[in-house]
Parts: structure tokens; C-alpha cells; sequence
């Protein structure tokens, strides 16, 4: 007996032409349209929500380039597996895609990085997760990372108006195909399971009552488009930064009745960092908490505890000083030659590198005084610049205090704070999706 596909993989794009949304990666002159039709062997990290095409970029590249096409799970395959899979072209290409690369364990990165520098594995590595915080550099110097949005209601419309006339056989009206369409959540895959499903239930006729019935069942959010959802997690995240905790409550009651929990708890954790930061950091890690029990609850019972993460942020004090000294010394950082470390500071894992190098000849702080080391940690045309300016709240100034202490005695010379002429550009709710 023959297994009966399903929708979504029936409806996989073969071609770039066929790919649904990302215009801003996959539009002609694009930059990742400019790499799959120039045919440059280029790997890649693909990063973004689910069913936002991903998956079928890598399927779309090995067509494209005709290369062999191989699948690796890195959260439940193992060494060995990826090991037959490279063996099965021992003198070709091939394009590997890696699901879920930011499970990858050290050892197979290790296993791995050869294939990349010789070109025997072209790697479209895809994840959820924000590849510069959840992969390992070795892997991310090898690839162009591009992040994928999700899509938006009215392209998912015509894919499924066309999934119903060539593959189930009806006309699905346009009025159904936008339920239904924004029913997904921006996830091409989950909008086409929910009109495979629907047609199986309804086989005589599907109505709008039927769809959202159906929807309200299995808590998809049937109204996201029209309650223009990505306003409103803008509206909280906002509000919390404005220092609203009425109006972040009442945005975050709309944006729960609709489902989606996962966005609020995102919009928290990176409020947590980059708005209340160093000014209260015990309070930043409360909400952290918070959040991540709210998602191992659910809802209904989780919106207390985001209620109470949204309060505490509302009402904290405000400081952007971590991100402003990360800015900073991201600036000297893209240099790096420029300021080499001193060699003390440099791996010592293997025998003889001491007497090689230098490397790893430094002072052990437990054998000194207050357990700090005097010496040089910074490369030396860089020492005496301070990244950290602390914001005027009671917190910081405690911190800032041990933050000169430490250097006077590390260093034995005085504090001389660092004078910015520029002022890093916040981030935006935008950059959060």
C-alpha cells in the first residue's frame, strides 16, 4: 500500500522561482539569489521561524547547482551517521543540510570543519536560534548567515489556493485561503497540514465556521493578521520600555488571546538584557525565570507569570551601559591583528608550547594576594581604555567603583575614564521577530 504524501512536501519548491516569501534574501540581485544562480559554492546558516523555507532553500540549492542533496539532524543523529553520509560520495560534492546545527556537539564540529575547507560538503545549516549566540565560530567563519522572516498571509494565500485545485480537487475560496493563510503564523508548512486536514474532515465542503472552529481548537491564532499581531508585540515591547506596565498588560492580553506565547517570552528576555541590563540585573534574571517557567507551563496559567515579568520590567530602572560597552569594544575588535594579545594569554593545552610560544606562562591568582593577578590582560596599545560607562543609577555606581579598584591594582596606574564621541544606536523591536 502506498503512504499518501503529505501537503507540504507535494508543494515543496524545486526552483528559486517557486520559493514563497523571503523577497528580501531571494528577489533577483539579492544577495542569496545572487549566490545560488551565480552556482558559487558558498555554505550557509540559515536562521529564522519555522516553515519559513529553510529546509527548501537547501532542497532548491542542490537542484540548482545539481549536486547530491544529504540530511543531518544534529539534535538525534551521531558521529557515525554523518560519516556514512559523507562515504556515500567519496569523490563529489554534496549539499548537506543540517538541522537544528545549533544542537551540534563539539566533536562533530571537529569531525566536520575539514569537509567545509575542502569543499567536499557544501553546508546550509538551518536553526531558530540566533547563530552568532548558539554556534560555534569555527562553524559560523566558514558560512554567510542570512536570517529568514517569517511570511506574511496574503503569499501563503496563492500556494494554498493552488495546493486545493491541483492536489485535493475544490476551489478554496480567497476568504478561506486568508483564514486559513494566517491561521499558519507565518508557516507555510503548518498553513498546508491545516488545509490537508480541513479537507479531510470536510471532504463535501469546507466554510469559514468550519475553519475557525477548527483554529479555536488547536489554538491557532485565527485572527493574527487581523488584529495586526506584529503591532502589537511592537505595543509591549514599547510600552515595557517606556515604562507603561498599564499599557504593556493590556497589549500583552491581546497578543495571549491569540496564542502566541513563544513572541512574548522572546520580547522579555530581550528586554530584560537591554533595557533594565546592569541598573538591576537580579530583576533581569527574575524575569528570565519567569519566562522560561511560562513556557514550560503554557497557557492559560503561564499569562500570570509573564504578567509579573512584564510588571518588574515596566517598573525597573533603565540601563543600556552593557550594550553600550560591548559597542565600544566591538569597534577595536574588528582589528584584531592590530592589537595582539600578550602571548601568556594564549592556549597552552598541548607540551612544550610554553617554551614554543609563551603561551600560558602566567601568573596563578590563587597563589596572590586578594587572588588577582598583576598583569597585563588586555593587548598593550589597548590598556587603559575603558569600554564600561556606567548609567547613574545606584547599582552601576557600586559596580563602577570595584570596576576602577580593579584596575588600579591589576594595572598600578590611575583610572582615567574613556571619552566616547558617539553614542551606539539601540535596537529596535524590528530586529526581533
Amino acid at each position: 500500500m502506498a503512504f499518501k504524501q503529505p501537503l507540504a512536501d507535494v508543494m515543496r519548491p524545486t526552483s528559486l522561482e517557486q520559493m514563497v516569501g523571503q523577497k528580501q534574501l531571494l528577489g533577483p540581485g539579492r544577495p542569496l539569489y545572487q549566490i545560488i544562480t551565480q552556482h558559487l559554492s558558498v555554505s550557509l546558516l540559515l536562521w529564522g521561524p519555522p516553515g519559513s523555507g529553510k529546509t527548501t532553500l537547501a532542497y532548491v540549492m542542490s537542484k540548482t547547482l545539481e549536486l547530491p542533496f544529504e540530511k543531518f539532524n544534529a539534535s538525534i543523529q551521531n558521529k557515525s551517521q554523518l560519516q556514512k553520509l559523507i562515504d556515500k560520495h567519496p569523490d563529489e560534492s554534496f549539499v548537506l543540510l543540517l538541522d537544528e546545527i545549533h544542537r551540534l556537539t563539539k566533536p562533530i564540529q571537529d569531525y566536520l570543519l575539514p569537509y567545509l575547507e575542502n569543499g567536499h560538503i557544501l553546508l546550509v545549516g538551518t536553526t531558530t536560534e540566533n547563530p552568532i549566540m548558539a554556534i560555534q565560530p569555527a562553524i559560523r567563519s566558514r558560512c554567510q548567515i542570512f536570517e529568514f522572516e517569517p511570511i506574511a498571509a496574503e503569499e501563503i494565500e496563492p500556494v494554498l489556493i493552488r495546493a486545493a485545485q491541483e492536489h485535493l480537487g475544490f476551489t478554496l475560496p480567497e476568504e478561506q485561503a486568508h483564514a486559513i493563510a494566517n491561521s499558519g503564523n507565518g508557516d507555510v508548512r503548518v498553513a498546508l497540514n491545516i488545509l490537508d486536514t480541513l479537507h479531510a474532515m470536510h471532504p463535501k465542503g469546507l466554510s469559514m465556521a468550519a475553519i475557525e472552529e477548527f483554529a479555536k481548537k488547536q489554538h491557532f491564532a485565527f485572527d493574527k493578521d487581523a488584529t495586526k499581531h506584529y503591532d502589537y508585540l511592537s505595543a509591549f515591547q514599547n510600552s515595557i520600555e517606556g515604562s507603561d506596565a498599564d499599557a504593556a498588560l493590556y497589549y500583552l492580553a491581546v497578543i495571549l488571546k491569540s496564542g502566541d506565547l513563544e513572541s512574548v517570552v522572546r520580547r522579555l528576555k530581550d528586554a530584560a538584557a537591554l533595557d533594565v541590563g546592569l541598573a538591576d540585573p537580579a530583576r533581569a534574571t527574575q524575569v528570565i525565570t519567569l519566562a522560561n517557567t511560562a513556557l514550560e507551563i503554557g497557557l492559560p496559567r503561564a499569562s500570570t507569570h509573564v504578567a509579573m515579568a512584564t510588571i518588574l520590567l515596566a517598573v525597573a530602572p533603565r540601563s543600556d551601559s552593557a550594550m553600550q560597552a560591548y559597542y565600544q569594544a566591538a569597534k577595536d575588535a574588528e582589528h584584531p591583528t592590530n592589537h595582539p594579545m600578550p602571548k601568556y594569554l594564549q592556549d597552552s593545552h598541548y607540551q612544550g608550547v610554553a617554551k614554543l610560544r609563551g603561551a600560558g606562562v602566567m601568573q596563578n591568582m590563587f597563589d596572590l594576594p586578594h587572588k588577582i593577578a598583576r598583569q597585563e590582560y588586555l593587548p598593550q596599545n589597548l590598556v587603559g581604555k575603558h569600554y564600561y560607562v556606567p548609567a547613574p543609577n545606584k547599582n552601576e555606581q557600586k559596580l563602577y567603583s570595584q570596576y576602577q579598584a580593579l584596575f588600579k591594582y591589576i594595572y598600578q596606574q590611575p583610572f582615567v575614564p574613556t571619552k566616547f564621541s558617539d553614542h551606539f544606536e539601540h535596537f529596535t523591536s524590528s530586529h526581533i521577530k
